[in-house]
């Protein structure tokens, strides 16, 4: 398995970085990979649907590119106001309230996003 980071960004205020769960574990039951895309997707096509998912809240379209344990470390019923996550090909999502960094794993060919790990603002 090889994990590599994906920054989306965007205009942040510029902050300390302490994580959001850290010491804890997802269950067994989140670490579990999603179905593989009928697609083989490059990072930046998983990264990309990953976040329209996440700009339209749509939790069930993320967990078709990313595990449950990646997404359940974002906040999916906290509206954006205004404030849409950004990508831009270097390994973070910028958030209203945080940041991620992200990594994927490769299954059949194709790339999902197997982590988050987060930071508040």
């Amino acid at each position: 398995m090889v994990c590599t980071a994906l920054i989306l960004t965007g205009c942040v205020e510029s902050t300390s970085l302490a994580p959001e769960s850290a010491g804890t574990s997802p269950s067994p039951a989140q670490t579990t990979s999603p179905p593989p895309p009928q697609e083989k997707l490059t990072k930046h096509d998983a990264a990309l649907r990953f976040l329209t998912a996440y700009i339209h809240l749509d939790r069930n379209m993320a967990l078709k590119y990313a595990t449950p344990a990646a997404v359940s470390k974002l906040d999916w019923n906290r509206p954006h106001r205004g404030n849409i996550p950004y990508y831009d090909d270097k390994m973070f999502l910028y958030y209203s309230g945080g940041l991620a960094k992200v990594y994927f794993q490769e299954i059949n060919g194709s790339y999902v996003i197997s982590d988050l790990q987060t930071h508040n603002r």
